[in-house]
């Protein structure tokens, strides 16, 4: 196995790919299983495995039998995003071909292998975290092979990684919100009778008051847009007063399993504002209901396209340069850091914050970006309440 990693490089291909390795039965006996209302157990509608009398043959019980194993192989994978599938196939490739390289077999990996992983990783990865994030899929690696036992909290292993964080000496990039006065330089760099600027602005808006990450307002190429998972026009519905945004695809909604209405409120007079922003670009760059809600219009050479993930990341940096920042001192996901740290100095409560930004966990805190003055509250507090106390 060491010799061949490519035999191994995606666990749900083939079974055959595979077939050395010991692995489990697929998720148990309940595997593809519903309930109805009566507790009784139900096959979901897929194949049709069992058309056929007890008197069939063999081999159309052992085709029968593919077709499931290939179901459920295809069922494993779509538990993952493409993007993380993408990551693991990366992650999978590098555990393989340092094991190729060094002559070390893969499976099951030691504690001492995985370290001097790590240790190899370090060589060219700066951050402890994305280090664990490889020794991960390498964890992940040995479960789809079949090998269970695999653990990362070994004291050889813990042992590496806490001398490779103290080696590193690594300080993750400090995020920078997005703020109004950057907003307004950047309005008066845009030229918003063209329907590119005019898109632009209107994505930027949107992005900073909605709280929306990047793939919810743009699709990675005009090829992978999916209108059940990118926002259409038939999405956002306008009025004088506002927007009301519908989403049913983000990070944290994967399986339909909810839909979310994003309101957005008009600022009238303010060149800040989202509803006429984005009435500007539906009067500039028309489309029908199921075209993308973003789109730049046909030219001469190419036809009308979605604004995509590099078109817009290439205009944004545009106008961090013309507002005198340097480099990646903003970047896209700072729109919805920017929303959500005006919302906090407007006093809005944190559930309303975490709801408007649809959070499932308590990440929206590592949003907050308090200011000195902000900050200068709690020890002036404390101040007024001792000069009461002793006075």
């Amino acid at each position: 196995m060491a010799g061949n990693p490519a035999a191994i490089m995606d666990p749900f291909t083939s079974a055959e790919r595979v077939r050395a390795q010991p692995r489990q039965p697929p998720l148990g006996d309940t595997f593809g299983w519903d309930l109805d209302g009566d507790n009784n157990r139900r096959p979901r509608r897929q194949r049709d495995y069992s058309s056929a009398s007890d008197d069939d043959d063999k081999p159309y019980r052992a085709t029968a039998w593919r077709l499931l194993q290939q179901d459920t192989r295809d069922t494993q994978r779509s538990a993952f995003a493409a993007s993380t599938q993408a990551n693991h196939r990366t992650h999978f490739a590098a555990y393989l071909g340092f094991c190729e390289y060094f002559h070390q077999q893969p499976f099951p990996a030691t504690p001492h292998l995985l370290s001097c992983y790590a240790q190899f990783l370090s060589r060219t990865l700066n951050s402890p975290a994305s280090i664990s994030h490889y020794l991960s899929s390498v964890k992940l690696l040995h479960h789809l092979q079949g090998f269970h036992d695999l653990h990362l909290k070994h004291f050889e292993l813990q042992q590496t990684l806490k001398g490779l964080k103290r080696n590193l000496q690594h300080r993750p990039r400090v995020p920078h919100p997005v703020t109004p006065e950057f907003l307004f330089q950047a309005h008066l760099s845009l030229d918003h009778s063209k329907p590119k600027d005019a898109t632009i602005w209107a994505i930027l808006l949107v992005g900073f008051f909605a709280y929306f990450r990047k793939s919810n307002l743009v699709p990675p190429t005009a090829r992978a847009f999916k209108p059940d998972h990118h926002l259409c026009r038939r999405d956002i519905l306008v009025a004088p007063e506002g927007l009301l945004i519908r989403t049913s695809w983000s990070k944290t909604i994967q399986a339909n399993e909810r839909e979310v209405l994003t309101p957005v409120l008009a600022i009238p007079g303010s060149p800040l504002c989202p509803v006429a922003a984005y009435r500007r670009m539906l009067h500039i760059v028309p489309a029908s209901p199921d075209s993308p809600a973003f789109l730049l219009p046909s030219t001469p050479r190419r036809p009308c396209r979605p604004v995509t993930s590099s078109i817009l990341e290439k205009a944004f940096a545009q106008l961090v340069a013309s507002a005198g920042r340097p480099p990646g001192f903003h970047t896209l996901h700072d729109l919805r850091r920017g929303g959500y740290t005006l919302a906090f100095e407007a006093g809005v409560p944190r559930e309303l914050r975490q709801r408007h930004g649809d959070w499932r966990s308590d990440a929206d805190l590592f949003y907050l970006q308090p200011s000195m003055a902000q900050r200068l509250r709690l020890p002036a507090a404390m101040r007024t309440l001792i000069l009461q106390r002793t006075t």
